[in-house]
Order: structure tokens, then C-alpha cells, then sequence
């Protein structure tokens, strides 16, 4: 592959979505006697998948600089210790057979145009944000998210949408990653398994930021007020507010490799 301009950007992609869409791709059933099934897929047609989707990426953002950030499949992560019901709706779901293969082959794999970071108890979502954020890592570059988690968006920086090309990299100001957040807490996630505030969907929670300066200070007592009228406390808040936060730079210990949990500005007047 050919060297990048100094211009390029450098991609970090959301390997998670890849790998699974690579080997459910991939797979095949075989059915014997017409009673017994059995899914089946060669590695090598899944890695080819794999390579497949990465490289039109890359020809579509016309680079070759790029990170792949994998989930810590074998820890049960930070926000199911804060949360229990964190994504418990997904438990015992099947998977693609090749896809721990997939993911183990990947990151063993020594290709020199490409990182791969994977972090103890953090998502593939965390490592984007932490690498989006962190001065340091690819300083000069235009550093460009690449997922279709929609929530990538409370991330400051660059955002690339897998799912929705046609938008091309689409600038996240820390104003709107903020009111991201915000908005996230209050609503929730279904997919993920965490309720946020109950009686608030997007629209209630988009009137109730109407107006309203897009940070901290000025979003978190909106966010209390509301958990407060449904019987709940700003501790339930900040429950709901670290599962929904993506991780930053500034939320990692990278001495002890651990997650600094978010907390409410000391500016915020919450009660």
C-alpha cells in the first residue's frame, strides 16, 4: 500500500465492528439429513472479509495510517461493576464461530502499517476515545474516529460514520461531544443495557437542553433536575452519566491502567 500524504489522516477504527460483520459474513450452514445444522467458516475467508472492508475504508479516506482498537473480551468491564444490567441483554446471544479466531489471529498478526491497542476491562469505543484525545499519540495528525457507534460522537475531534459514508469525516467540537454525553445520560441505551432517565427519549431531552450553553456546568444541573422529578438523586445521575461517558485521555490513568470515573465539574451546583 502505498505512503499516505502528510495530510492523510490517521484512522482509528472500531475493530469490533469489522472482525463480527467479517465472520457473520463468512459464515455458512451446513445441514445434514435435513434435522442437524451446523454454522461453519474458514478463517481465511473471514480474514479476507476483514481486509476487504478495511482496505475500502482506507481507499475512501485516502490513507493507509491506521489503529485497529479491539473490547477486552475477558474482563467484564468497569461499567458492569458500576451497572450490573451493562449490556446483560446480550449475554449467552451466539456469535459467529469464527470470530474469536478471527479477532485472536488479528491481533497476533505482524502487519507493520498498523497498531493494534487493546486495553484490560475498556471497549473498543474507550480506546477510540482515549487515542482520539491524547495529544501525544500522532501529534499533527488529523486523528479520525471510523465506527458506526453513533455515541463516537461525544468524542471531540473527527468522526467517520461506516454506516452512513456519504456524511465523510464529520468534525466533533467539545461543546457537542458534551451535549452528547448529556444527552446520552438522560436517555439511555437499549443496545446497552442502561435505562438512563426514565419518561426522557431524544426529544424530551433536546427541548430540555434548548438554549442551554453547551457545557458542564450549565448541562449537569439540567440533568440532576430531571432525575430529581422521577424520584431518583444525583448519585443515580452519575451512575447513568459514567456509563454513557466514552472514555477520554483525561478519564485513564496511564501509570496505574486505570479508569479515572467521571465526576460533575466542582463548578457544577448540583444538590
Amino acid at each position: 500500500m502505498k505512503q499516505p500524504a502528510h495530510n492523510a489522516p490517521y484512522l482509528l477504527i472500531d475493530a469490533d465492528v469489522l472482525a463480527y460483520r467479517a465472520a457473520a459474513g463468512a459464515e455458512k450452514v451446513i445441514c445434514f439429513e435435513e434435522d442437524s445444522c451446523f454454522p461453519l467458516c474458514s478463517l481465511a475467508d473471514a480474514q479476507a472479509a476483514f481486509f476487504g472492508q478495511l482496505y475500502a475504508i482506507l481507499d475512501q479516506l485516502g490513507t493507509s495510517d491506521y489503529a485497529l482498537c479491539f473490547s477486552d473480551d475477558h474482563n467484564g468491564g468497569f461499567r458492569r461493576r458500576l451497572f450490573p444490567g451493562y449490556k446483560a441483554n446480550r449475554d449467552g446471544k451466539p456469535r459467529p464461530v469464527a470470530l474469536k479466531f478471527l479477532r485472536e489471529a488479528l491481533m497476533r498478526d505482524d502487519n507493520p502499517d498498523a497498531s493494534v491497542y487493546i486495553k484490560p476491562g475498556l471497549e473498543a469505543d474507550d480506546c477510540l476515545g482515549i487515542l482520539a484525545t491524547l495529544p501525544s499519540f500522532m501529534r499533527g495528525r488529523q486523528k479520525v474516529i471510523v465506527s458506526v457507534d453513533k455515541d463516537m460522537k461525544s468524542i471531540p475531534g473527527f468522526f467517520y460514520d461506516m454506516g452512513k459514508p456519504d456524511l465523510g469525516i464529520q468534525p466533533v467540537s467539545r461543546e457537542d461531544a458534551d451535549l452528547w454525553h448529556m444527552t446520552q445520560t438522560l436517555i439511555g441505551d437499549a443496545a446497552d443495557g442502561y435505562p438512563g432517565c426514565p419518561k426522557i427519549g431524544p426529544m424530551t431531552a433536546k427541548k430540555l437542553f434548548d438554549g442551554i450553553p453547551r457545557d458542564y456546568g450549565h448541562l449537569w444541573p439540567v440533568v440532576v433536575s430531571a432525575f430529581e422529578k422521577v424520584g431518583f438523586g444525583e448519585a443515580e445521575a452519575v451512575t447513568q452519566a459514567r456509563l454513557a461517558r466514552i472514555l477520554r485521555a483525561e478519564d485513564w490513568d496511564f501509570n496505574t491502567k486505570e479508569v479515572k470515573l467521571w465526576t460533575p465539574p466542582s463548578t457544577c451546583k448540583t444538590r
